[in-house]
């Protein structure tokens, strides 16, 4: 599983991880090790480059990218 899918399912499920992305998004990321494209994605909440570098399909987004039915 790529960091940034997992990123995405963990703040999907995690209301921790999301206060801690709210606030600190480049330091929350940094532990997933995203690349540069990846990050720049989830800073711009560009939601068609996050599902293609995600392989997550169904992603869906209201104020936060969350992701469902990854399973």
């Amino acid at each position: 599983m790529t960091g940034l899918k997992q990123l995405l399912i963990d703040l999907a499920e995690n209301a921790d991880l999301q206060d801690q992305y709210e606030s600190a998004p480049e330091k929350t990321m940094q532990r997933y090790e995203l690349s540069d494209e990846e990050v720049k994605a989830m800073l711009a909440k560009d939601l068609e480059t996050i599902k293609r570098l995600s392989g997550l399909e169904e992603l869906k987004s209201n104020g936060h990218i969350q992701a469902h039915d990854y399973k």
